[in-house]
């Protein structure tokens, strides 16, 4: 009965050890969780978006978009418990999704393809605030939201956490200075992989050559306060914000988009009790003379207001707002009658009123 009992135990111990050298697959949730094999490699349920850790950096390769996480489902996310500091995003992922990356404050460094796109300001939401992103290519993808272009260069610039803080690293000078150019003033630390001496080591802000400070000033007849002040900084907005507009576009062309803000000394005031009028500088590229200019407002709610141009001066555009502390879409059409007088001889062309 012994010898038995000792066989069977014998037979049970071979099976245990037989058993755990098959490779075992441990599913961790069916939707926007994950499945991990034996080699500890993760594929994103319902993708083929393989991720793997080592170390600390987390690579993420496969096709197609990381998927949409909400703050009730942060567990779902296979790097949720990983203490990573930097994530490679491989250059066939083609979004992140929202809230992918929000709070892991551990990553200081993201390696991302200029053709990937960031979905929206949440998905790298509470990250580290001095975060690099080094940002390989220079071709970006190009989404068309109607007569709207929106590359996935934009959406790195509109959506990168932190974004007057956490530094850009481009292939090259070049790349470097058009990414810059595409969200002056407010990125301020963009460098070139190029220069060997790492300027990024020391975060020197590399916009005071090319930066132009939006002013919008409060009309002297509003009423207002003298307190009162109206700030406006010209942002790249998610892609969310130009779908929406590209629809009441009309006959105009977008150009951009601002945040303004009208404050006190008791704070910012979101709306005012009448309609108050405010002059917005336009920056030295955009003062050309056969342009027509019109705000579209992002009012309380999400209602569009449509918001003219009340001044000759085409430097400059003067509108009247219940609602000052809003995103506003800066848009154009060319008067085609300047445009034929400017191109025939002989005729009188206005000259740049007085502001």
């Amino acid at each position: 009965m012994k010898r038995v009992k000792k066989i069977v135990i014998a037979v049970a111990l071979c099976l245990a050890v037989i058993l755990s050298m098959l490779p075992v697959a441990r599913v961790k949730a069916d939707m926007g969780g994950w499945i991990t094999d034996a080699s500890g490699v993760m594929t994103i349920t319902g993708t083929n978006i393989t991720v793997r850790e080592f170390y600390g950096n987390l690579y993420i390769e496969g096709t197609g978009a990381i998927p949409d996480y909400t703050p009730a489902t942060y567990t779902m996310r296979p790097w949720h418990y990983l203490d990573i500091h930097t994530v490679n995003i491989g250059a066939g992922i083609t979004e992140i999704g929202s809230f992918a990356f929000a709070d892991k404050t551990s990553i200081k460094k993201v390696n991302i393809s200029a053709t990937t796109f960031i979905k929206d300001n949440t998905s790298f939401a509470n990250v580290n605030s001095n975060v690099i992103f080094r940002v390989g290519g220079t071709i970006p993808q190009t989404k068309y939201f109607n007569s709207i272009e929106y590359t996935s260069l934009d959406s790195i610039a509109a959506n990168a956490p932190n974004a007057s803080q956490c530094m850009f690293i481009m292939d090259s000078y070049d790349a470097a200075q058009k990414f810059r150019e595409k969200a002056y003033p407010y990125l301020k630390y963009v460098y070139s992989a190029t220069d060997e001496s790492g300027p990024w080591n020391s975060k020197k802000d590399t916009t005071k050559d090319i930066r132009f400070d939006t002013v919008c000033k409060i009309s002297p007849d509003s009423g207002l306060h003298p307190l009162t002040t109206m700030t406006a900084q010209r942002r790249l907005q998610g892609s969310a914000f130009i779908e929406y507009i590209s629809y009441f576009l009309e006959d105009y062309t977008y150009l951009c988009s601002y945040n303004m803000a009208l404050s006190d000394q008791n704070g910012i005031i979101y709306g005012t009790n009448g309609a108050k009028r405010y002059v917005l500088q336009l920056q030295p590229k955009d003062q050309i003379m056969a342009r027509q200019y019109r705000l579209i407002e992002r009012g309380p709610d999400g209602q569009l207001f449509y918001l003219d141009d009340l001044d000759n001066n085409y430097a400059t555009v003067t509108f009247e707002t219940f609602y000052p502390t809003s995103t506003y879409a800066l848009v154009y059409k060319y008067d085609l009658a300047m445009l034929q007088a400017m191109t025939m001889p002989n005729v009188a062309i206005p000259t740049l009123p007085t502001p």
